[in-house]
């Protein structure tokens, strides 16, 4: 396993372990929305950076892979004896290393851009997550009331609504008249 590979998977573990939140009966006994920095969401956040990061770590990759193969093919195009091949391998040592530097990084882009995008799956998915996870009062009160002023006759309000005990998200519409 290449290092970084090893690196991120440890991260990954533990971004995983810190998004394991308490059982009903281990938290607290206190009703109402849940404020401040749950572990889900510090965890969404955190896989969300480790793929820009493996995006990043990609790029560059891939960019010295290029920078490799570009100076191949120029000393290809320069010294076209040194391009033969002979038993599957260069016979040039220098054009050789090139072409092992071209895929070794090629290779380690790989390794980026398949460890982005598991980190990001993972944050989508906590993100989707966190939709049902209460935020903010359980009533919004609106200004003005059934027959107090506030609304124009007519007037049409949207808000969103959560569902209780869902993780999905349904609109509600009020029309006053």
């Amino acid at each position: 396993m290449i290092p970084t590979f090893r690196a991120a998977l440890a991260l990954s573990a533990v971004v995983a372990a810190l998004a394991a939140e308490p059982l009903q009966a281990q938290g607290s006994s206190g009703g109402g929305a849940r404020r401040g920095w749950t572990r889900v969401r510090v965890a969404k956040w955190a896989l969300l950076g480790v793929a820009v990061g493996f995006g990043g770590y990609a790029l560059s990759q891939s960019n010295r892979a290029e920078r490799a193969y570009d100076s191949l093919r120029e000393l290809c195009r320069s010294q076209p004896t040194s391009c033969e091949l002979t038993s599957g391998n260069y016979s040039s040592v220098e054009a050789e290393y090139l072409y092992q530097t071209a895929l070794f990084r090629d290779r380690r882009a790989r390794v980026g851009i398949f460890g982005g995008q598991v980190a990001l799956l993972g944050s989508v998915g906590l993100f989707i997550y966190d939709l049902g996870t209460p935020r903010g009062p359980v009533n919004i009160p609106y200004p003005g009331g059934a027959g107090g002023g506030g609304g124009a006759a007519g007037a049409l309000r949207a808000a969103p609504a959560f569902g209780q005990g869902t993780r999905a998200l349904a609109a509600g519409v009020r029309i006053k008249f």
